[in-house]
């Protein structure tokens, strides 16, 4: 995973990586940063790395865009 990466949801693509959230004690990643939406409502959402499924050409999430959208912003 890298920043950049396309980010796909199970009914399509939903942006790309913009960064990482990283546990401070074991230095995993637990959450991809994902930008969402349009120019004028932009959020930034943190996917929790368990619902990454494969990381084949871009990331492909086990969520729909749907569900992606009813996580909390990143505050």
């Amino acid at each position: 995973m890298r920043h950049g990466d396309h980010v796909h949801a199970v009914d399509g693509e939903i942006g790309e990586v913009q960064g990482f959230v990283v546990d401070s004690e074991d230095h995993r990643v637990t959450h991809v940063l994902l930008r969402e939406g349009h120019l004028w409502g932009r959020k930034e959402i943190a996917i929790p790395v368990s619902a990454v499924v494969d990381l084949d050409e871009g990331i492909r999430l086990k969520l729909t865009k749907q569900q992606v959208e009813d996580l909390p912003p990143v505050q």
